[in-house]
């Protein structure tokens, strides 16, 4: 039941925002009682809580899976864009500014996933980048590891992309593009636009796919 709940509240919450999901509409998605929730988690502050902890441990896991099967730096860099896109697919913009505002504790131990794990993944992979010659070798890792997660919040700074003129994950993905590129190296350049290539090329084959099924389906009525 607790995992019930768990999973429950982060969809609720990555579709709504943190703030308008309330423990009454928790309970209603579920079908259960508040006072079951509250047999696991003592208020509302406790499951933002355990939302958190949960998706930066599975982004842990990922990021370091993908750290594993990457074929260099920029194929790692190339996969962490694609989880992005997806992230943000059904993500509401205003859950990491409701989380600064409303919910402190939560919105810090983000902030301290990214000055640690995030910190060490991307200096890592600098370094590995600068090793196989894909990425240039006149770049400090440390400076740019600081900067890049620096920058990693400001896509949800309303004052400079109000969320009625961009999208959050539009603006994400410009900027981690702007600065993969900045950091790679003619080999790193032709590299990534092979895996964009490929990418597409796969996506193609996938909607094609899926158009002949759904031609298929029709005939078939």
């Amino acid at each position: 039941m607790e995992n019930r709940i768990l999973f429950k509240a982060r969809d609720l919450m990555t579709r709504h925002g943190v703030k308008h999901v309330t423990m009454d509409d928790l309970a209603s998605q579920l079908g259960i009682s508040k006072k079951t929730i509250y047999q696991f988690y003592k208020d509302k502050e406790a499951v933002v809580m355990a939302v958190v902890n949960l998706e930066l441990e599975e982004q842990s896991l990922k990021c370091q899976k993908t750290q594993d099967s990457a074929e260099n730096a920029v194929h790692e860099m190339f996969m962490l864009l694609e989880d992005i896109q997806h992230m943000f697919k059904n993500m509401n913009p205003m859950t990491m500014n409701e989380l600064a505002k409303y919910f402190p504790e939560a919105f810090a131990r983000i902030q301290n996933h990214k000055d640690e794990f995030m910190h060490r993944i991307i200096k890592t992979n600098l370094i590995k980048g600068i090793e196989q010659g894909v990425y240039r070798k006149e770049i400090d890792p440390e400076i740019l590891s600081i900067y890049r997660l620096e920058t990693s919040f400001v896509p949800f700074n309303t004052q400079l992309y109000p969320f009625s003129k961009f999208d959050v994950g539009k603006v994400t993905l410009q900027i981690i593009e702007n600065f993969i590129y900045g950091v790679m190296s003619i080999k790193g350049i032709e590299l990534m636009e092979k895996y964009k290539k490929q990418y597409s090329e796969t996506m193609h084959t996938k909607h094609s796919a899926l158009e002949l099924m759904e031609l298929e389906n029709n005939f078939k009525k």
